[in-house]
């Protein structure tokens, strides 16, 4: 399945597995990527990496099917990520 496809399924449907385990095999490099930038390795990284696919399966429904799949992918990847990041640090924040 093509990203384009896997995205136009999960604007559908966000809990189509199917289209997701798609999206995440088809772009582990890119994802890995991001989510290591963010959080480094090991188990953090491994949490926010199946949040950061629920949250991509969450937002497909704002995927343009005139846009560049790679590119939403890529931009969405790194605003959730950031957005991830940042709800971490201000829950850190406020247990302290």
């Amino acid at each position: 399945m093509t990203n384009r496809e896997a995205l136009m399924r999960l604007s559908a449907d966000k809990n189509d597995r199917m289209a997701v385990t798609s999206l995440h095999d088809n772009n582990a490099q890119i994802i890995r990527t991001t989510v290591g930038r963010y959080f480094g390795a090991g188990t953090i990284a491994d949490n926010a990496e199946f949040a950061l696919m629920q949250r991509l399966a969450d937002h497909a429904r704002l995927y343009e099917d005139s846009e560049d799949p790679e590119a939403w992918l890529a931009r969405c990847t790194n605003t959730e990520c950031d957005r991830l990041r940042n709800e971490a640090v201000h829950d850190k924040a406020n247990r302290d």
